[in-house]
């Protein structure tokens, strides 16, 4: 969907709920009832506000004035944003697969950072005093995530948990790329660093799993981890994801949903969710361009 059509969806009368649509209907008529879309509420109103704020960053000056009839719909998403952090509870997120997730460390990170990213917006909007409150409550809501989700293994508690209510697990937090790309601050860098060594730990043949429940993947999820590690850490899951396609029995269109032991599919193939592997060269340091990629497989 465009960030301009799902924006004047979400105006319109016939849409009533406090969060961004997860899908529209069927192009071009767009016309599905919001009691009947599948629900991903601080999934897609974060997805809405990061890729608004990375589209206003790249803009240069003025860059938010065509969103003028827009903030309502935006302070919306975003007030709904603080009411459900910093423990978005039980809900669906982008993993679907897995059906509703309750306290979502992953999904609460992606609410974090949207918070931040609105901050962003209004503060190139010049809307200085709202920017100071969304960004402060930003901050509070990352200080929080640090405590809540901090893993429960005395041995190696130098990770987060999969759910605040799961001391024992793990999960890759792909979410957390985009403070990377939108060059926010609210997480420390320890934790990237410490989530970077966990992920390593459980590294299989074909990559990393999506987190301690299955050995399966979702390609374009672990390269957006990877993005957020070490140039080492990367390199190491675009050589994996290179060895699945190259050598998997089931040679189906490019898949993003498979296993990390066996290199089975597990299910999707040839989605446009498989740009998420070109995540690399919007993160700004320029660690993971082209440039620098060209030995890595």
């Amino acid at each position: 969907y465009s960030v301009n059509g799902t924006a004047a969806y979400g105006m319109d009368v016939k849409y009533d709920l406090p969060w961004a649509p997860h899908h529209l209907g069927a192009w071009p008529i767009c016309d599905l009832p919001s009691k009947k879309q599948e629900q991903m509420p601080v999934e897609e109103s974060g997805n809405m506000l990061i890729m608004l704020a990375a589209l206003a960053q790249k803009q240069g000056p003025n860059s938010t004035a065509w969103l003028k009839s827009y903030w309502p719909v935006l302070s919306t998403w975003a007030d709904f944003l603080t009411q459900s952090l910093p423990d978005p509870g039980k809900q669906l997120c982008t993993d679907d697969f897995e059906g509703p997730n309750p306290h979502n460390v992953n999904l609460a990170a992606k609410g974090i950072v949207a918070l931040g990213a609105y901050a962003e917006l209004l503060q190139l909007d010049g809307q200085v005093p709202a920017a100071q409150k969304f960004r402060s409550l930003a901050e509070g809501f990352a200080k929080k995530w640090v405590e809540m989700a901090k893993s429960g293994w005395k041995e190696r508690g130098d990770h987060f948990r999969r759910q605040y209510n799961l001391p024992w697990t793990w999960s890759q937090k792909y979410n957390l790329i985009w403070q990377k790309v939108l060059g926010l601050s609210l997480f420390p860098e320890s934790v990237f660093e410490q989530e970077t060594a966990e992920y390593e730990r459980h590294r299989n043949e074909f990559g990393i799993p999506l987190d301690d429940r299955h050995q399966y993947t979702k390609a374009d999820w672990s390269i957006w981890s990877a993005a957020f590690g070490t140039k080492a850490h990367f390199q190491a899951a675009v050589r994996d994801l290179w060895h699945f396609a190259s050598s998997t029995s089931d040679r189906v269109p490019f898949t993003d949903w498979f296993d990390t032991k066996t290199g089975k599919q597990q299910g999707f193939r040839a989605r446009p969710v498989m740009g998420g592997l070109f995540i690399g060269l919007v993160v700004p340091d320029g660690s993971f361009s082209v440039e620098n990629m060209t030995t890595v497989v």
